[in-house]
C-alpha cells in the first residue's frame, strides 16, 4: 500500500481525543501543539474535581478550553471525577463508538509539529496489520547506535506508550482491562516475559496485577495485553514527544535522570515516511532494553502509589531543539 498514494485523502481524518483534568498551566502550550498540526477534529475530555480543593483548578481548565478559537471542539465536561484509568477508558470508548481511529493525547504532553501527520499516515499503513497495537511519537533517549545504519523511519516496540499515540477502534475493544482476568491470562501464558520490554516493566506489572483497583495504571494493563497477544507499537526514529508534566503526573512525582525533547525529523524530503515491517530489529530492541538495565535506580511513585523504581542506564541525552 502506498502511504502517499492511498492516504493522503483522507490521513487528516483521524480525531484527536484530549484528556485533561485540573493543569491549566501546562493545557496552552499542548493546545498550541495541537494547533499547528492540521488536525480537523479535536473531542476533549475534562475529568470533574476529586475534591473542594480540585474546583479552581478544574474550573480555570474549562476556561481555557472555551476559549479556543481555532476549532470547534468537542466538550465532555465530567461532572463528577472519574480517575485517570476511567476518564480515558470511558473517553475512548465514547470516541470509538463513532470513528475508527484516533490520536491520544494528555494535557502535559507536546507533541512536535509533524506528529499528527506522522501518526494519520502510520495508522493508514499499519490498519491492516493485527499484531501492531497502536502508534506512538516518543522515542525514549536510549543510543542511537543501532540507528546509524537502520533503514526505516520507525521500529517495532514492545512496549505501550502513553505519550502521544494513537490507535484503532478494534485494537482499543481488544485490550482487557479486567485485572483477575489479566493475573489468571498472565499465570497461564508460558511466554510471558515482560523484562523484554524493559527491566522495570515486571515490578510495575506485578504492582497493577495485584492492587485493588486499576487506579491510574490503564497504561500498564494495555502493555499486559499486548506482551500475551504479541503486539507491537511503531516507534520513529525520532523522538515527537515532550512531557511537561513529571512533576504532577499520576505516575511519576520526581523527574526522571532524562529530558525529553524533540529531535531532528529524520523523513525523507517530501514527507514521506519509511515504514518498517512489523517485526522486531534485534540491535534496535537490545539497546532500547539496556536503557532500563538495572545499573541507577530512580525512585518514582509508582502506579499504586507506592514507590518503584525506574531502572535504566544510559547517559542523560540532551539532543537539540530544531
Amino acid at each position: 500500500m502506498s502511504d502517499d498514494a492511498d492516504g493522503a485523502r483522507d490521513r487528516f481524518q483521524v480525531p484527536v481525543a484530549l484528556f485533561v483534568h485540573r493543569r491549566a498551566d501546562l493545557l496552552p502550550r499542548t493546545l498550541d501543539c495541537l494547533r499547528v498540526s492540521g488536525l480537523t477534529e479535536l473531542y476533549v475530555f475534562s475529568d470533574g474535581p476529586r475534591d473542594a480543593g480540585d474546583i479552581p483548578g478544574v474550573e480555570k481548565v474549562r476556561e481555557v478550553i472555551a476559549g479556543i478559537d481555532w476549532i470547534d471542539p468537542v466538550v465532555v465536561a465530567r461532572a463528577e471525577n472519574l480517575g485517570l484509568s476511567e476518564s480515558i477508558r470511558e473517553g475512548l470508548d465514547e470516541l470509538f463508538a463513532n470513528h475508527d481511529a484516533a490520536v491520544v493525547i494528555e494535557d502535559d504532553v507536546c507533541v512536535a509539529p509533524e506528529f499528527y501527520d506522522y501518526a494519520c499516515r502510520a495508522l493508514r499503513h499499519y490498519r491492516d496489520e493485527p499484531s501492531v497495537a497502536g502508534i506512538t511519537g516518543l522515542r525514549l533517549p536510549f543510543s542511537r547506535r543501532a540507528l546509524g545504519s537502520y533503514p526505516f523511519d520507525v521500529f517495532m516496540s514492545l512496549r505501550f506508550h502513553a505519550w502521544g499515540w494513537a490507535t484503532w477502534r478494534d485494537r482499543w475493544q481488544s485490550f482487557s482491562f479486567d485485572l483477575d482476568a489479566l493475573r489468571r491470562e498472565v499465570a497461564a501464558a508460558p511466554d510471558f516475559h515482560p523484562a523484554r520490554a524493559g527491566y522495570d516493566l515486571p515490578i510495575m506489572i506485578d504492582q497493577t496485577l495485584n492492587a485493588p483497583t486499576l487506579g491510574g495504571s490503564w497504561d500498564v494493563a494495555c502493555g499486559i495485553n499486548m506482551l500475551l497477544h504479541g503486539q507491537y507499537f511503531v516507534t520513529p526514529t525520532w523522538n515527537m514527544v515532550e512531557n511537561s508534566g513529571f512533576w504532577e503526573g499520576t505516575h511519576y512525582r520526581s523527574p526522571p535522570p532524562w529530558q525529553l525533547v524533540w529531535e531532528q525529523d529524520l523523513r525523507p524530503a517530501g514527507g514521506s515516511i519509511r515504514f518498517a515491517p512489523p517485526e522486531e530489529c534485534a540491535p534496535i530492541l537490545r539497546d532500547y532494553k539496556r536503557f532500563h538495565a538495572p545499573t541507577l535506580a530512580q525512585h518514582v511513585r509508582g502506579k499504586t502509589g507506592a514507590a518503584i523504581k525506574l531502572l535504566r542506564g544510559t547517559p542523560v541525552h540532551r539532543p537539540q531543539h530544531r
